[in-house]
């Protein structure tokens, strides 16, 4: 067990503790004739609680896990404490309102809470659909604005949403930025909610529909850039989204967030839950022929899925062009595609569009490749990735992998220079390396 770790006044814990320590502070259990101090200390495992601090033996231990239900106490619209089920019994404990509103949103994914109604009001629907429902609220207690996604629990959905969770969660651990970030979790009779952050602006399906014309080359491959660092810390937690679209994709301030996580899986598991799914025109023909070939697919279905949005970016429409969904299934699934536009970045989404996985770009590969075209005014996709082949003979992004520093990435891209000056992005890069 950790040793307990004094908190500073504020609550938080200071620079000296443990650093898988996610919060302390001082709570109270109240007695008719003496009430009892305790130093709780939350870790992602377990909520301990001790008498004295750095007390080996704490006098209770609360292990957390996403099944199990936490209840909080409100008073005058105000969290005061919280109530902790100990030996068949409820122990109510007490502490200042601000620690107990810094615990809850630090055990936000680590258990499921109950009466969402008493922290939430709701503002508008953002979605709706047959899973459930997207809202905008409003915290009551930090007046912060979050996203809630309401999921029906009937029809044995309860796997499936804790699957999501479970993702969500481990991405959050993972800090990654280009991710949606859930906060909280909470359960009632009819459904779960996961509570995330609130992203303004709109999905990148919905910027391509009011468009005219299609992004300049330089603002698709920043776009694609910004995706790819998401699809990269994905892919190095073990997981793979297998529904990457412009719809799942929030656009703002030039930076992309990847959203929805409901058809994710572990790597390990893409034969366990939902084999066959995606979205008609961005799904790889390895997931929707999953049952004919009855052999797993990995990562590189998101790479597919890259490359049609990467296409969609530079001509506004769908890779898979036809008269009708049906028809669009049908050259989805044998891939069939005609890619007339010709240039480096149609090389690329041919790369990334390969019919066969072996044969498909990786994340890292497609990473390289998307800063080469940013760096530099001639490149040759393909012979770039000839001599890729000759180098390595196979993919080397695989999971859990650790990312290339930027310096790793700059040797790597020297290579390609085609004895040009600098460009300003060049210049800019070399600059922040030397700094480093």
């Amino acid at each position: 067990m950790q040793q307990m770790i004094m908190p500073t006044s504020s609550g938080q814990t200071s620079q000296e503790s443990n650093a898988g320590v996610l919060y302390e502070c001082m709570v109270e259990r109240r007695h008719l004739f003496l009430n009892r101090k305790y130093y709780l200390q939350l870790t992602t495992q377990c909520l301990t609680l001790c008498e004295k601090p750095n007390q080996q033996n704490p006098k209770y231990i609360y292990q957390l896990k996403i099944e199990k239900v936490f209840s909080w106490s409100v008073l005058n619209n105000k969290i005061v404490g919280f109530q902790l089920p100990y030996q068949d019994k409820i122990k109510d404990f007490f502490g200042n309102p601000n620690d107990m509103v810094n615990l809850k949103a630090k055990m936000g994914a680590l258990v499921c809470y109950q009466k969402i109604d008493m922290f939430y009001k709701k503002e508008e629907i953002l979605q709706a659909g047959s899973f459930g429902k997207v809202t905008k609220e409003t915290c009551r207690f930090t007046s912060n604005l979050v996203a809630i996604k309401s999921i029906k629990c009937e029809n044995n959905h309860s796997p499936t949403i804790r699957n999501e969770i479970e993702i969500l969660k481990r991405l959050k651990q993972g800090n990654a930025l280009n991710i949606l970030e859930i906060k909280e979790v909470y359960m009632d009779e009819l459904n779960y909610y996961i509570v995330t952050e609130y992203l303004p602006g709109s999905n990148l399906k919905q910027h391509l529909e009011r468009r005219t014309k299609p992004y300049s080359i330089q603002e698709a491959l920043q776009i694609m850039e910004s995706l790819l660092k998401g699809v990269q810390c994905i892919h190095q937690n073990g997981i793979i989204h297998r529904d990457l679209k412009p719809a799942n994709l929030m656009y703002h301030n030039n930076q992309i967030k990847i959203i929805d996580f409901g058809l994710a899986c572990f790597n390990g598991k893409q034969l366990e839950q939902h084999p066959s799914c995606g979205t008609t025109g961005y799904s790889a023909p390895e997931v929707l022929n999953v049952w004919n070939k009855k052999q797993a697919y990995d990562y590189k279905v998101d790479l597919f899925s890259v490359g049609c949005i990467f296409y969609k970016l530079l001509t506004l429409d769908g890779l898979f062009r036809s008269n009708n969904e049906k028809e669009t299934f049908r050259n989805n699934k044998t891939c069939q595609f005609t890619i007339k536009e010709k240039g480096s970045v149609f090389d690329l989404v041919q790369l990334l569009v390969k019919a066969e996985p072996q044969q498909r770009l990786d994340c890292c590969q497609t990473m390289e490749a998307i800063q080469a075209l940013l760096d530099y005014k001639y490149f040759d996709v393909n012979t770039w990735y000839a001599n890729k082949q000759k180098q390595y003979g196979r993919s080397q992004c695989e999971f859990n992998q650790e990312p290339q520093t930027k310096l790793s990435r700059q040797c790597s891209l020297t290579s390609l220079k085609q004895h040009e000056p600098q460009t300003e992005r060049q210049r800019n890069k070399s600059k922040k390396i030397e700094q480093n």
